[in-house]
């Protein structure tokens, strides 16, 4: 009678199991299908974010060099400037500034003293990155940088304005495109702002204007 109860509660164990089974190649094609579709969507969307994070980081980057330059003319009580260049080591240090570069100086205004210069790379990989930065003044005139006197001031006598665009991620926003492209402004007055020209609200901060 024991061994009838124990063949039948193993019995009735063995019926209850739940029998373990792989993807079927139908199923495992159907997954990876709908992964590729979700990358192939979603890649475009990642390329963009990061062609305007180096248009950002550019611009940003730039900015803080005004801020420098302006700093060093206050504390050397001399005229300093931050210009566009060809190249921006201290071997460009006696050489023109140009109105569209990849990289840009800080130097005592007679050309004497190389204060600090910056290229744009790529990450580690030390190649140029894909941005430009184009100086123009208030009514679109070429500008190769700008001078900062003792007091905080500029010489200029128009606003200044560096755009910066990606080279190879498409058209700005402001032309219907997908690239943020950014504004370092700099006033006669000395006073600096990052914008985006793609803004027309005067309200908003972000405005050019």
């Amino acid at each position: 009678m024991q061994l009838a109860v124990r063949i039948s509660m193993a019995s009735s164990i063995s019926s209850t199991r739940t029998v373990a089974r792989g993807f079927s190649l139908i199923e495992a094609l159907v997954v990876v299908s709908i992964l590729g579709i979700l990358m192939a969507l979603a890649l475009p969307m990642v390329a963009s974010y990061m062609d305007n994070s180096r248009v950002r980081n550019a611009a940003e980057v730039f900015m803080s060099s005004v801020m420098t330059a302006k700093a060093e003319a206050a504390q050397r009580n001399a005229q300093v400037e931050i210009v566009l260049l060809a190249d921006p080591t201290v071997a460009g240090l006696a050489t023109d500034g140009i109105s569209a570069a990849k990289g840009w100086a800080i130097r005592t205004f007679d050309r004497t003293v190389y204060i600090d210069g910056m290229a744009l790379l790529e990450g580690g990989s030390g190649t140029t990155a894909p941005v430009t930065v184009t100086g123009v003044d208030q009514d679109g005139a070429a500008l190769v940088g700008v001078v900062f006197t003792a007091l905080g001031g500029t010489t200029l006598a128009k606003r200044a304005n560096f755009n910066f665009t990606h080279d190879t991620g498409g058209t700005c926003v402001a032309s219907g495109g997908s690239i943020r492209c950014l504004r370092i402004s700099v006033a006669p007055t000395g006073r600096v702002k990052l914008c985006d020209p793609a803004v027309a609200n005067l309200t908003d901060t972000r405005s050019c204007n």
